[in-house]
């Protein structure tokens, strides 16, 4: 498991019982969610302030969760 998909998942369990009870209270299909959750997806600019939203978090902070491990020649970051 990746450390962006570890830092979006505890967010979420601090403030849901599941991932998808968030996925319902954000009105996204539970796959959605579970893609962008897996690291499969990455999320645009409206699901990550939908996100921040419902997590209760700076779109900023949601924002650099996955920016933080992405490298511009490829290499992940810690």
């Amino acid at each position: 498991m990746t450390g962006k998909v570890k830092e979006l998942r505890s967010l979420i369990f601090s403030r849901y019982d599941s991932e998808s009870a968030l996925a319902c209270d954000l009105g996204w299909p539970r796959q959605k969610l579970n893609k962008i959750t897996n690291g499969k997806k990455e999320p645009d600019i409206e699901e990550l302030n939908q996100l921040a939203i419902k997590l209760g978090q700076p779109v900023g902070d949601i924002a650099h969760i996955f920016l933080r491990y992405k490298s511009p020649n490829g290499q992940l970051q810690a």
